[in-house]
């Protein structure tokens, strides 16, 4: 947690991973609860994995350096990943004898919990963008190529909706399951080759790609939480107006006063759109007085 020290952290929690762990879930819910109705919150909150070697990461995937430690009575086969002095290193000579660590036959990769995520290889499609043929969208894992123009209606096409909920979305989503594929083909599936390590800066970014403005407001939330635990007439001033803080930007955002740097939920794709004719004249019910 970045806003208190492991020494203070432990203390607090009796060195009980499951106490942070309950009240980053409570604080995980109270940020989803206020949030889920503009944003896709899945994505904001998907897992942090530790790298391997073996999967096949997808663009936005988040992973951190944290191996077992490197043990000088042990065998190492290429590939293999070991932590030494507080750095993750890759094995690139094979070691069939146990021997003391040997820097020569290891690649670093990064710092123990230094953070990479995967490079999105096109920009996110967003049903609001102009897109022309041609261009390259990346959706639910896969990069699609525009075979179809985005259209622009004009006004005269726009009055002949009965209200604004009706009007067309101005790009068909790549994956909808009727004009998908006449608009944007099949797609192509994306991933990052698996071995492909995160110091490949074609694929991966070194960093944190969470919103970190989310992040600090949970770890308030949950040390909040866990200060209650221990003595609730007795909390810390500094974790009460951290609570609080965060509570309220929550409400604020919840209220669409303020606005989050999030991914946010797009419209429903596939829905019946009413066509031509006149706008239906609104008839209202009135009392003779």
């Amino acid at each position: 947690m970045s806003l208190i020290q492991a020494t203070q952290l432990a203390q607090i929690t009796s060195s009980d991973s499951s106490v942070q762990y309950k009240a980053e879930l409570w604080a995980q819910e109270e940020i989803i609860s206020k949030l889920t109705q503009r944003y896709d919150m899945s994505k904001e909150f998907s897992d942090t994995t530790v790298f391997k070697m073996a999967p096949a990461y997808k663009a936005g995937n988040l992973v951190e350096i944290n191996f077992a430690a490197y043990s000088a009575t042990s065998i190492y086969a290429l590939g293999s990943l070991v932590l030494y002095n507080g750095n993750g290193y890759v094995c690139t000579t094979a070691i069939t004898v146990a021997e003391a660590f040997t820097i020569g036959k290891w690649t670093l990769i990064g710092a123990q919990y230094d953070l990479f995520y995967v490079k999105y290889p096109q920009e996110i499609f967003n049903y609001l963008s102009l897109y022309k043929v041609g261009d390259k969208v990346w959706w639910k894992d896969k990069v699609y190529t525009c075979l179809v123009e985005t259209a622009i209606p004009s006004h005269a096409d726009d009055i002949q909706f009965s209200s604004i909920s009706n009007l067309p979305l101005r790009n068909v989503f790549p994956d909808d399951p009727v004009n998908g594929v006449t608009n944007w083909g099949a797609g192509v599936s994306y991933s990052v080759t698996a071995g492909t390590l995160p110091t490949n800066t074609t694929y991966w970014t070194k960093g944190d790609n969470r919103n970190q403005q989310i992040v600090n407001y949970m770890v308030a939330i949950a040390l909040y939480r866990i200060h209650v635990r221990i003595a609730p007439a007795n909390v810390p001033k500094v974790r009460i107006d951290d609570y609080n803080q965060a509570m309220s930007w929550l409400e604020r955002v919840n209220h669409g006063i303020d606005n989050a740097s999030l991914p946010e939920i797009q419209p429903l794709q596939g829905n019946s759109i009413m066509f031509g004719g006149q706008v239906p004249v609104r008839r209202e019910n009135y009392i003779c007085q």
